[in-house]
């Protein structure tokens, strides 16, 4: 994948889309019918669009009891070092926003090394996280309880 440093060249979310997509291998799906399909998920109800960085994150808020939670996932071409960064400010902006939990799920060594960060920081607050493999799906799993200390705490 080409990284490009948010510090150097900000993208359009638009475009962080495509190229996090365009350089992924072995999708069962087309790589424009799933920029189409994400291009629909993006109006549906009850959906969050956060850019921070060149690193994009779509999220669902549930509805009723669970309007306190999120599931989502990110598209990101940034470094590594401003992808953990814009991950402590996207969750900072979650615990502003009143979420108490957020589930993610991805494959792959990138985003694993980035929760892996993000775990180890959370462990001296008051945040929860919790990394898994789904064995049916071989995704990682990621199950967050967000504390009211924020992440961003510091950078």
């Amino acid at each position: 994948m080409k990284l490009v440093d948010s510090k150097e060249k900000l993208l359009g979310g638009p475009e962080i889309i495509a190229q996090s997509i365009y350089s992924m291998d072995n999708l069962p799906y087309p790589k424009e019918a799933i920029l189409a399909s994400i291009a629909a998920e993006t109006t549906l109800p009850n959906t969050d669009i956060v850019q921070i960085g060149n690193t994009v994150f779509v999220s669902h808020v549930g509805k009723g009891k669970n309007s306190k939670k999120m599931v989502g996932r990110a598209f990101n071409v940034d470094t590594g070092r401003n992808f953990v960064k814009n991950g402590f400010k996207y969750f900072t902006y979650l615990q502003k926003r009143g979420i108490t939990h957020y589930t993610t799920e991805f494959d792959g060594p990138v985003f694993l090394n980035g929760f892996k960060i993000f775990q180890r920081r959370a462990k001296q607050q008051d945040t929860q996280i919790g990394i898994g493999m789904d064995p049916e799906t071989n995704q990682y799993v990621v199950y967050m309880r967000l504390g009211k200390e924020p992440l961003a705490r510091g950078l």
